[in-house]
């Protein structure tokens, strides 16, 4: 079956874009998709381990606990994908406090084989005071420069994923008042696939 990847760092909009446009259900989209969300999927893993009690603890693990949570989630979704088109969203990279941490390692791309990758944009200005409104997450406070960086790592790890893979990379703006366009975006993407 099919495997779209949606990534964008927390406050872009990813869920909120793959939400609108599921909602849409424009003529053209021939499969229906099941959304699921990477970090969930790892979190059920971390706290069926005892690694964790709360999710945004996830990301301060050391790194080998976290790869065996992103594996553990990895074949969750492997098995998933034989019986449904999936829409996995997800990180493409993690800030960690040793740097970052590919969301989608070699290992992970190669089990997954995902057919497209989307990722989800919105500028530096309008992720900081997104993230600041958003009660809900404990998120660790960063610049504007430091989303800005965060942002090109997302670009450059995208394509490294794409050149991994063989899937192409399309970037959707996700801007403040914008999100009906990055929706339709979204689906016309879903119906080439």
């Amino acid at each position: 079956m099919t495997l779209i990847v949606v990534t964008g760092m927390p406050g872009a909009g990813s869920s909120t874009v793959i939400k609108a446009g599921l909602k849409l259900k424009k003529e053209g989209v021939e499969s229906e998709f099941t959304p699921r969300n990477y970090g969930d999927i790892m979190f059920e893993a971390a706290r069926e381990k005892g690694f964790v009690e709360k999710r945004d603890d996830m990301r301060k693990l050391a790194g080998e606990k976290q790869r065996e949570i992103q594996m553990l989630a990895c074949d969750r979704i492997a098995k998933m994908k034989e019986s449904n088109s999936i829409i996995i969203d997800t990180h493409c990279t993690i800030k960690t406090p040793l740097g970052y941490l590919p969301g989608l390692p070699e290992y992970v791309l190669r089990k997954l084989n995902p057919d497209l990758f989307v990722l989800i944009e919105a500028t530096a200005e309008e992720i900081f005071e997104r993230r600041r409104a958003d009660k809900t997450r404990e998120r660790d406070v960063e610049s504007k420069r430091d989303i800005e960086e965060h942002q090109f790592m997302n670009r450059a790890m995208s394509m490294a994923y794409s050149c991994l893979s063989g899937a192409s990379v399309s970037i959707i703006q996700n801007h403040d008042g914008g999100l009906e366009k990055a929706a339709n975006e979204f689906v016309k993407l879903m119906s080439y696939i």
